[in-house]
């Protein structure tokens, strides 16, 4: 019987452990809009000639020194690129616990493709949340 009481304690300390590293995680969000600048208007549709494409984010629930991360992507573009080619991504660590800023993404040298773009936004390493905007051609005046 002596044997068995150690043996029950440890069973217990490792429940417990278990329960512990499979526990979620604090709930990440983020709040994220498209914009011509920093603090401009959000919109979701830009013509060819727009000079950068904001994501401007509030986080809530991240850690400072956590890892966001932007993958920008051309979804449909015509034969400019093929579908969902990879266009650039950043990298920024959180200044402080819910943090906020910005990624942004300059025109091409020839112009923006018109099409469908997504940007897909990380913390660490999880995907958070996808959005989508469009690039469209200048209308003639």
């Amino acid at each position: 019987m002596q044997i068995l009481q150690p043996m029950k304690k440890l069973l217990v300390l490792l429940s417990a452990l278990l329960l512990v590293a499979t526990a979620p995680a604090a709930e990440v969000s983020l709040d994220v809009h498209f914009a011509l600048s920093a603090d401009g208007e959000e919109t979701t549709t830009f013509n060819t000639d727009a000079p950068k494409i904001f994501a401007v984010f509030e986080s809530e629930g991240t850690k400072k020194d956590a890892a966001l991360r932007s993958v920008w992507i051309a979804e449909d573009v015509g034969t400019a690129a093929p579908a969902n080619t990879k266009i650039d991504e950043a990298t920024i660590k959180a200044g402080q616990d819910d943090a906020s800023g910005t990624f942004s993404l300059s025109r091409p040298n020839k112009g923006w493709p018109p099409g469908k773009y997504r940007v897909e936004f990380y913390v660490d390493k999880a995907l958070v949340k996808t959005l989508r905007f469009t690039i469209a051609a200048k209308k003639s005046e």
